[in-house]
C-alpha cells in the first residue's frame, strides 16, 4: 500500500479487512476468484466454473459490528483513525450487500452505498491500492464495469508493486480481450506471467495463448498452450488432476487444435517438439486436432491427422487407438474407398506378423485381436470377391486388347495373393477359431488362382489331413493332388530334385486321398494316376502294388481303367526285366481292344519283350565268347513274323548284322533285300548300303559295291558318309576295271570335296595313275600339274607334289635331251638353252620340296643336263667350208664353250654322291658315280676291292 503505517488498533481492523478480502480470492490449484466474480472474457473455449464453496462468513452479527464502528467514529478525532474506521464501515457494508446477494440470488442488489463509501475514501486517499481495489470490486458488482476498470487502472498506474497488481493486470487483460484489443490483452497477461507464480498464472497463460491466437500469432499461441500442457502433465504424474485443471487441459488442447489447423494441419505438430523429441502427450495433440477436424466435418483431414501420428510413432501404445479413430472417422464421413485401405494398414501394422504384435503384451494382443478378427475376415472376403470379379472381366475383354487383358489379369492375381495372405493371417492369429479351417481352405483356393501352387498344396494338405474338416477335407485333399501336379509340371527339367519332390507329393496325396475317401468317385482315377506316376518314377514294385490294389477295387474298374491297370502292370514288369509277366500283361491289355495308339504301343512292347529274350540269349553267348546262336536269330526273325513294326524292323536289322558277323553272306543278302522291300522309308534303310557294300565285297562283287557306294554318296544325310562313299566307289570301280566311271568318280570327288585336302590329293593321284594306264598323257599331265601346285604342307601333300613335279621335270628333260645342235648353231643352241632352263627350273622345284626319294634324281638330272649340253656342243655339226686351221680353231672354241658345262656337271654329280654320307645310296646316286667315272675316270673309275672280315675279334 501507499499509505503510512497504522497504530496497532488500526492494524487489527485492517488485518481483519484483508482477511475478509483474501477469503474472496482463490489460491492454490483453484480457479481464480475475481472481483465479485466479475464476468470473464469469452474466448472460443468454455471457461471453468467458479468454485462452489460459499464466501467466509463473519461470526459477529454485522449490524452489531457496524454499530460498534459508528460509535468508535464518534469518539475518535484522529483523521487517520477515522479513515480506518470509515474503511472498515465500507468493508462491512460491502459484506452486508454480498450476504444479501447470497441469501437472495435471484434479487438484484444495489451496491451503490458501498460504492459511495469507497469512492469517498478514494478521494481522500487516491493512491491507496486497497481502497481502489475495493472500489473496483463494488462498481463491478453494481454493474459499472468501465468505472471498475478505471479504478484498476489507477492501481496499475500508482501502485505497480501492489499485492493486487496481478489481479489488476488479469482484469485489465480480460477487459482488453473482451473488447477485442488482443495485443493489449496479451501485453497484460505476459506482464502478469513475468511477475512469477500467482493465483492468476494458469488463467493468464491460458488467456495469453488465446490473445496470441486472436492476433493471428498462431505459432506463439501454440508454444504458450504447450507450456501450459507441459506444466499440467508434470502435475499429473502420480495423481489425477482436479476437475478444473482437467478442463484447462482440454481447453488448451482445443486451442492447440485451432492453431495447428491454421499452421498447416498435422504436419505442423512435429515442428514444436522439445529438442527434436516428442512430448509424452504427443498423441493428445494429434487426437485434439483430429477431433476438431471431425467436429468440423472435415473427415479426411481428421483421419489423415490420426494416421500422421501412426506414421510418426508406429510403435507407441496409442498408435492403434488413433488408427481406429481414423477408420471410424472415414466411416462417419462415408469415405468408403478409404476405409478398407486404412483397415488393411491397421492389419499390416498391428497384425500377428507385425513387429508391433511381437512386442505387445498379452492384454494388448487380446485388445488388438478384437479388431483384427472381423477386419481380417472382411478384407479377405473383399479381396477374394474382387479377384473373382477381375478374373471375369478378363474373360469378357476382346482378345485383341492384349495390354488391357494383361493388366486386369495381373490385378486379379494380386487380389488373390492379398486375399490368401489375409486368410493365412486369420488362421495364424486365431488357430482355435471354428472358422479357421474354412479360412485356410479359402486361402488355398486363392493361392491356386494366384498360381502359387506350392503354397496352395500346403494349405490344402493342412485342411485335409491336419484339420480333417468334415466340410472341406475331401475337396482340400483333391486340391492338394492338383496343386502338387501343377508344381511338378511347371518345374523346369533342369531342377530335377524339385521336380521329383513334387511328383512324390502328388503321388502321396493321391494315395492318401484314395485311402481316406474310397467311395469318392474320384478315388479310383486318383489311385490309377498315382500308380502311373510311380511307374514314371521307376518305382516299379510300388506301381505294381498300386495297380493291383486298383485291380481289386469295389465297384470294379471299367474297361478303360482295366486297360490302364494292365498297361501299368506290363510296363512295370518289363522294367523289372520280368519279360514273361510283361508279355502276359501286354497280351491282357490287347485283349481289351484298346484304341489304335494304345494297341500299337502295347504291340510294340510285346515285341520288345520277345526282343529282350533274344538279347538275353545273345548276352549269354557273348559272355561265353561265342558267336550269336541260331536260337537268338530265330527270336529276332519271329518278331518280324508278328507284324511289320518298328521293333520288327530293328530285330530284322539286328539279324542282318548277326548274319554278317557269322559270315552267312548269301542269307544276309536275302534278309537285306527283304528289309529294303518292306521298309523303303525306314531310317535304318540308308545304312544298309554300307552293309550291302560289305556283303558285295565279301562276295567279290566290286561293281555292285560301287553302285551302293554311289547311292550313298548321292543320298546319305551325313556329309562325311557321302564323301567317303564317293571315294570308295571310285576305288571299287577302279578295281572292277570300269576306268571311265572310276575317272568320273575321282574327278567328282576332287571337285566336291576340297577337304580333307590329303584325300583330295589321293583322288587326283589316282587320276594320274588311271590316265597313265589308259595312255592319256595330256590328261595325266593336267592332274600332275594340279598335284605339283598343291600347297598342303603335310608329308603326303609334299610327297605328291614332289612326285608330280619330278614327273613333269622328267618330261622337260626328255624334250631337252631330244634337241640336237644343228647349223646354224646359234639358233639351235638358243633353243637348247631355253629347254635346259625349263628343265633346270623344273628340277629345282623338285629340290625345294626336300623329299629324299626325289632329291638324288633331281640332282642327277641337273648334272646330266649340263653334261648333255657339253656333249651336244662337242657333237654338234661343223661348218663345211672350214679349212683345217679354221676347223681346229672352231673345235677349240667349242671346247671353251662346253668345258664350263662339263665342270658344272661334275660339281653337281659330286654334290649328289655326297648323300652317301647321309646314308642315301639309291639308283640315282649310283648313276652319279657312273657319270663321274666317265667324266673323271682317274678319280672315280677305280676297281672295287672286297675286304674280308673275320669274326674272331668278336
Amino acid at each position: 500500500m501507499n499509505n503510512a503505517p497504522h497504530p496497532a488498533a488500526v492494524f487489527t481492523l485492517r488485518s481483519l479487512a484483508i482477511g475478509i478480502c483474501c477469503a474472496l480470492t482463490a489460491c492454490g490449484n483453484q480457479p481464480v476468484q475475481t472481483l465479485a466474480d466479475l464476468p470473464r472474457a469469452n474466448p472460443p473455449s468454455p471457461q471453468e466454473e467458479a468454485p462452489q464453496n460459499p464466501p467466509v462468513q463473519t461470526v459477529i452479527a454485522l449490524e452489531n459490528l457496524v454499530q460498534s464502528y459508528r460509535m468508535a467514529l464518534e469518539s475518535h478525532t484522529d483523521p487517520k483513525v477515522r479513515q480506518q474506521i470509515h474503511l472498515r464501515l465500507a468493508d462491512l457494508e460491502m459484506e452486508r450487500l454480498e450476504q444479501k446477494q447470497s441469501d437472495n440470488p435471484d434479487t438484484i442488489v444495489d451496491y451503490s452505498s458501498a460504492v459511495d463509501y469507497y469512492q469517498s475514501l478514494s478521494a481522500q486517499r487516491p493512491k491507496d491500492d486497497y481502497i481502489l481495489y475495493r472500489l473496483a470490486r463494488a462498481r463491478a458488482l453494481d454493474g459499472e464495469m468501465p468505472a471498475a476498470l478505471q479504478a484498476l487502472e489507477k492501481i496499475a498506474g500508482s501502485a505497480p508493486d501492489s499485492p493486487f497488481i496481478g489481479e489488476v493486470l488479469f482484469r485489465r487483460g480480460e477487459a482488453a480481450f473482451n473488447r477485442k484489443d488482443y495485443p493489449s490483452a496479451a501485453r497484460d497477461f505476459r506482464a502478469l506471467l513475468k511477475q512469477g507464480p500467482s493465483p492468476f498464472t494458469d488463467n493468464a497463460r491460458y488467456m495469453l495463448a488465446w490473445s496470441e491466437f486472436k492476433s493471428s500469432n498462431y505459432r506463439a499461441s501454440t508454444e504458450i498452450f504447450l507450456q501450459s500442457l507441459d506444466i499440467l502433465h508434470s502435475e499429473e504424474q502420480g495423481e489425477e488432476l482436479p476437475v478444473g485443471r482437467q478442463r484447462l487441459r482440454e481447453d488448451s488442447l482445443r486451442g492447440l487444435a485451432l492453431n495447428f489447423s491454421y499452421l498447416g494441419g498435422a504436419e505442423a505438430i512435429e515442428s514444436f517438439n522439445l529438442n527434436g523429441e516428442p512430448r509424452p502427450y504427443q498423441h493428445q495433440l494429434y487426437s485434439a486436432l483430429g477431433t476438431w477436424y471431425r467436429e468440423k466435418e472435415l473427415f479426411r483431414n481428421s483421419a489423415d491427422t490420426f494416421l500422421q501420428f501412426v506414421n510418426h510413432y508406429p510403435q507407441t501404445q496409442q498408435a492403434p487407438q488413433l488408427h481406429l479413430l481414423a477408420v471410424a472417422t472415414l466411416q462417419a464421413g462415408r469415405l468408403h474407398k478409404e476405409v478398407l485401405p486404412t483397415k488393411r494398414d491397421f492389419v499390416r501394422r498391428y497384425g500377428v506378423n507385425s513387429d508391433y504384435w511381437q512386442a505387445a503384451g498379452e492384454t494388448q494382443q487380446q485388445e488388438l485381436a478384437k479388431t483384427l478378427q472381423p477386419w481380417l475376415y472382411e478384407l479377405a472376403q473383399f479381396d477374394h470377391a474382387r479377384a473373382q470379379e477381375l478374373a471375369q472381366q478378363v474373360t469378357k475383354l476382346p482378345a485383341n486388347k492384349v495390354k488391357e487383358r494383361r493388366l486386369v489379369s495381373a490385378q486379379s492375381l494380386g487380389a488373390y495373393r492379398s486375399a490368401a495372405a489375409l486368410y493365412q493371417e486369420y488362421a495364424q492369429t486365431f488357430p482355435q477359431d471354428p472358422r479357421t479351417p474354412s479360412m485356410v481352405f479359402l486361402m488355398a483356393e486363392c493361392l491356386e488362382q494366384a498360381a502359387d501352387h506350392p503354397a496352395a498344396w500346403r494349405a490344402y494338405s493342412q485342411v485335409a489331413w491336419e484339420y480333417q474338416d468334415p466340410k472341406y477335407a475331401a475337396e482340400a485333399g483333391y486340391g492338394a493332388i492338383l496343386s502338387a501336379a501343377r508344381v511338378h509340371e511347371q518345374t523346369p527339367d533342369q531342377e530335377s530334385e524339385q521336380k521329383i519332390l513334387w511328383l512324390d507329393r502328388n503321388i502321396e496325396a493321391s494315395l492318401k486321398f484314395a485311402q481316406s475317401w474310397p467311395q469318392d468317385p474320384r478315388a479310383l482315377p486318383v489311385q490309377l494316376a498315382a500308380a502311373d506316376k510311380l511307374l514314371q518314377q521307376s518305382r516299379f514294385a510300388e506301381a505294381i502294388a498300386a495297380a493291383e490294389h486298383a485291380d481289386q477295387w469295389q465297384p470294379p474298374a471299367n474297361r478303360q481303367q482295366q486297360i490302364s491297370i494292365a498297361i501299368i502292370l506290363a510296363h512295370s514288369h518289363f522294367s523289372l526285366k520280368q519279360y514273361p509277366q510283361a508279355e502276359a500283361a501286354y497280351t491282357r491289355a490287347l485283349g481289351y481292344q484298346p484304341d489304335d495308339k494304345l494297341r500299337k504301343d502295347a504291340l510294340r512292347q510285346l515285341q520288345l519283350s520277345i526282343y529282350r529274350q533274344a538279347e538275353i540269349i545273345l548276352a549269354q553267348r557273348e559272355s561265353e565268347d561265342a558267336a550269336p546262336s541260331e536260337e537268338a536269330l530265330n527270336h529276332l526273325l519271329r518278331i518280324r513274323d508278328s507284324g511289320r513294326t518298328e521293333v520288327a524292323a530293328t530285330a530284322q536289322y539286328d539279324a542282318i548284322n548277326f548274319l554278317i558277323q557269322l559270315g552267312q553272306w548269301q542269307r544276309a543278302s536275302t534278309e537285306l533285300a527283304d528289309f529294303r522291300q518292306f521298309y523303303p522309308a525306314h531310317t535304318l534303310t540308308p545304312t544298309l548300303a554300307a552293309k550291302a557294300i560289305v556283303i558285295f565285297e565279301a562276295l567279290e562283287m566290286p561293281a555292285a559295291a560301287a553302285t551302293e557306294l554311289l547311292q550313298l554318296a548321292a543320298t546319305d544325310p551325313d556329309r562325311e558318309v557321302r564323301r567317303q562313299s564317293l571315294f570308295m566307289a571310285a576305288e571299287n570301280l577302279q578295281k572292277a576295271g570300269e576306268y571311265n566311271r572310276a575317272i568320273e568318280s575321282y574327278r567328282n570327288y576332287s571337285k566336291l570335296w576340297p577337304e580333307p585336302a590329303e584325300q583330295r590329293l589321293e583322288a587326283q593321284f589316282q587320276l594320274v595313275e588311271i590316265y597313265a594306264q589308259t595312255k592319256k598323257p595330256t590328261k595325266r599331265n593336267y592332274w600332275l600339274q594340279q598335284l605339283a601346285q598343291n600347297s598342303l604342307q603335310s608329308p603326303r601333300g609334299r610327297y605328291l607334289a614332289a612326285y608330280s613335279q619330278s614327273e613333269l621335270a622328267e618330261q622337260s628333260y626328255a624334250k631337252f635331251a631330244e634337241l640336237a645342235l644343228r647349223l646354224p648353231l646359234k639358233t639351235s643352241l638358243a633353243n637348247k638353252k631355253r629347254a635346259m632352263q625349263t628343265t633346270v627350273a623344273d628340277y629345282r622345284k623338285v629340290l625345294e620340296f626336300g623329299i629324299a626319294e626325289f632329291t638324288p634324281q633331281a640332282n642327277y638330272r641337273l648334272a646330266e643336263v649340263y653334261r648333255q649340253l657339253s656333249r651336244d656342243l662337242m657333237d654338234s655339226q661343223r661348218p663345211k667350208n672350214l679349212n683345217e686351221l679354221e676347223l681346229e680353231q672352231y673345235e677349240i672354241l667349242l671346247e671353251e664353250q662346253a668345258y664350263p658345262f662339263e665342270e658344272k656337271s661334275i660339281e653337281l654329280h659330286e654334290a649328289n654322291i655326297q648323300r652317301t654320307v647321309e646314308g642315301i645310296y639309291d639308283d640315282w646316286v649310283k648313276r652319279s658315280f657312273h657319270s663321274l667315272g666317265e667324266l673323271l675316270p682317274a678319280r672315280y673309275k677305280k676297281e672295287e676291292k672286297t675286304l674280308e672280315w673275320s669274326d674272331a675279334l668278336h
